[in-house]
């Protein structure tokens, strides 16, 4: 297992519960959102890479045919497991690998998708092919994550805040990087779109495990950043509670 494999690995089975609970993990006019954007029906088989706590798979279950998860934590699938049978869903089954070894058949699902993991990634052309690999003739590959700022600056200041945030975050890309992805496999792109979402501050930081000494560097940097002209811009205040502003991009292709 790779360093970058080890250190996503054991930051996410450290905070699996944190991030299982987060607001945005669980909001399901998210993911049903999610769900119409990619066009999932009852015949669908889908596809889950990176898929975390499972809280997409557990909503997509009684929705399509079949749902099979892969995530490289252990302690994110064991919450995945225990909400499937809480659920008493009989069409889902989760795998704990790194989702590029994973062992999967050629043509598996008719809906493979990634959700907010890119930016954990650093192979994304293996992962990307491998979406590919696991989705049948016809069928739909879709990423939706978060998106790079355009400024180089704000988005070198957002950067460093996401690595103190969570250290198992690798870089953030671009909208037009992943679509290069789908544009390099011959892949047709059905829809893409990019939304501004606005995040609150304190939830965000606790969606991760943190340490006395990150809450100090996180703190001091955002300091810096509220008293910056320009990154200050990127944050609000509303009712006494800070909140960010932050891209988040969709892509739903065909094989």
């Amino acid at each position: 297992m790779s360093e970058i494999h080890e250190i996503v690995k054991r930051q996410f089975d450290k905070q699996a519960l944190n991030f299982s609970n987060w607001s945005v993990t669980k909001n399901i006019e998210y993911q049903k959102a999610y769900f119409d954007f990619c066009d999932i029906s009852a015949q669908d088989n889908l596809l889950d890479f990176a898929c975390g706590s499972g809280e997409f798979a557990i909503f997509a279950a009684p929705r399509v045919k079949s749902v099979k998860g892969v995530d490289i934590s252990k302690g994110m699938i064991e919450i995945a497991q225990k909400q499937a049978v809480k659920n008493n869903l009989k069409n889902i089954s989760f795998l704990c690998n790194p989702v590029e070894q994973n062992s999967f058949k050629d043509g598996l699902s008719s809906i493979v998708i990634c959700r907010s993991a890119f930016h954990h990634f650093s192979d994304y052309n293996k992962i990307f092919d491998e979406m590919i690999r696991c989705c049948q003739q016809g069928g739909r590959i879709s990423v939706q994550d978060i998106a790079a700022y355009q400024n180089e600056r704000i988005d070198k200041f957002f950067e460093e805040f996401e690595k103190l945030v969570d250290v198992s975050h690798h870089k953030t890309l671009t909208k037009e990087f992943v679509a290069s992805l789908y544009e390099k496999s011959k892949l047709k792109i059905k829809r893409q779109f990019e939304i501004e979402i606005e995040l609150n501050f304190q939830e965000y930081l606790s969606h991760a495990k943190q340490s006395k000494e990150s809450e100090k560097k996180i703190s001091d940097l955002i300091e810096m950043g509220l008293k910056d002209p320009e990154i200050s811009k990127f944050f609000i205040l509303k009712k006494g509670v800070l909140f960010f502003k932050r891209n988040v991009f969709l892509i739903l292709g065909e094989k």
